[in-house]
């Protein structure tokens, strides 16, 4: 990335006719530059340059008199929060042409505003390699039909606001099936992805988890985290059991994989190798180096032994805070895999193979009660 001389600023506000983009950049040397964009908020698509200021000689600021590096410098950072990215590329050529490779090389999506309009996304400018969802909290703990079409029908009615709107937001959501169906959707814009991260909860009460597997199973990653969007010291399960199930059914079929990261998971009770193992039994990883499982429960010492002589290509197995039963029982430690072993000679090549392979670490500790590390 190019350094950014001086500095800049850029603003998004949304008043009730429109929406402006304003940009700020102070150079060191008297540059100065204030431009201000806007477009009606009700079906606006051109955006118009509604002030600008002059430099200290008298010339009129312009997109010529900003440097590239600040384009992109302080665009970048906007992309991740913008709730639609799309809308600053549309502000300037200029703005299209730095931006659109950044923008489409990592898909990055913090809402389900931003998931359902990149689903209605016709069209590209290039072929993301990383794909990002983050939905916060309860974002995606929604279901009800009449409920979505009533607030749908409110909002057409033009006598809601910004709940109104986001709850509109869910309708559309469901509309397309809901959020697995929504995510299958945004992957198929995304035919070579290599990395994909996921942090957001899955839920009980949800109907459409066995979505899941179809919503994976359309692209062969290299690299597969899913984590909770909570903060790292909650301990909290979000993916749920029967989320576990489907996820590893997609996992089957992705013979690229490399590395696979999973946290706040809750396998199926009462514990059971199929889960964990059955992915990796009868198909084929060859290039699979690297596993992390975080915060788990009902992993048995079995699965985990299953799992390392299952994968030939396996270097490193993490578990951390990774527990056989409930959190309030012992964590898995290397002994209780290896006890599972304990028909082998010490010199086995499969105990060997165990004692390289796997790493069994506490992150957090419990101030009362349960396994204190």
């Amino acid at each position: 990335m190019p350094k950014l001389v001086g500095r800049a600023f850029i603003n998004e506000s949304v008043s009730v006719n429109f929406v402006s983009i304003t940009v700020k950049y102070h150079g060191q040397v008297g540059n100065h530059a204030h431009l201000e964009f806007t477009r009606p908020r009700i079906d606006g698509t051109a955006w118009t340059l509604r002030r600008q200021t002059r430099s200290p000689n008298g010339d009129q600021m312009s997109f010529q008199t900003l440097p590239i590096e600040v384009i992109i410098s302080i665009l970048t950072l906007s992309l991740d929060v913008h709730p639609i990215p799309s809308n600053i590329l549309r502000v300037h050529s200029t703005w299209n042409k730095a931006l659109a490779p950044i923008l489409t090389s990592h898909i990055r999506l913090g809402s389900l505003t931003q998931l359902y309009f990149f689903v209605k996304t016709s069209k590209l400018h290039g072929k993301p390699k990383a794909f990002s969802l983050r939905l916060p909290g309860g974002s995606i703990h929604f279901t009800g039909r009449a409920r979505a079409e009533a607030t749908l029908a409110a909002f057409n009615s033009g006598h809601a606001e910004e709940k109104a709107e986001s709850d509109w937001i869910k309708a559309k959501i469901i509309d397309n099936g809901g959020i697995w169906a929504c995510l299958r959707l945004a992957l198929l814009k995304c035919p070579v992805v290599e990395r994909i991260s996921l942090q957001l909860h899955s839920f009980l009460s949800d109907p459409d988890l066995p979505k899941i597997t179809n919503a994976l199973n359309v692209v062969n990653p290299r690299s597969f985290k899913w984590t909770g969007p909570d903060p790292g010291h909650h301990i909290s399960a979000a993916i749920v059991p029967k989320a576990t199930e489907h996820l590893f059914r997609a996992i089957k079929s992705w013979t690229k994989l490399e590395q696979l990261t999973l946290t706040n998971v809750s396998f199926p009770s009462p514990p059971s190798i199929c889960v964990l193992t059955g992915a990796f039994a009868f198909h084929s990883h060859p290039v699979l180096r690297e596993i992390h499982i975080g915060q788990a429960v009902f992993v048995t010492p079995e699965s985990v032994a299953a799992l390392i002589m299952n994968i030939s290509s396996l270097e490193t197995l993490t578990l951390e805070d990774t527990y056989s039963a409930s959190i309030w029982e012992a964590r898995i430690r290397q002994g209780n895999v290896l006890a599972t072993l304990k028909y082998l000679n010490d010199d086995d090549e499969r105990k060997k193979r165990v004692n390289q392979v796997l790493r069994c670490t506490a992150r957090l500790e419990r101030i009362i009660g349960g396994d204190r590390g």
